[in-house]
């Protein structure tokens, strides 16, 4: 629809676009590899080392009457409260 293209296809650049156009999609090349390293990035920065019993384990620790025995107890919501 209207030329424009799907995310994920290749931009291809022909012999006989006028200057214009070949700045235009160099440009949307430049931005999409922009785009896709600062995803690559942020997925980096979100990546947790932290697993379920690291988490209970904390739980235990804190003062907040939980200890290792009734820490089952309690609802999936309110552990991640």
């Amino acid at each position: 629809m209207y030329f424009l293209e799907v995310e994920g296809e290749e931009i291809i650049i022909y012999e006989d676009d006028d200057p214009a156009t070949k700045r235009l999609k160099m440009q949307m090349r430049a931005n999409r590899e922009k785009v896709r390293k600062a995803k690559a990035k942020k997925a980096a920065q979100e990546k947790s080392d932290m697993s379920m019993s690291d988490l209970i384990g904390s739980m235990a620790l804190n003062d907040c009457g939980l200890n290792i025995k009734n820490i089952w107890d309690i609802t999936y919501y309110a552990f991640h409260d």
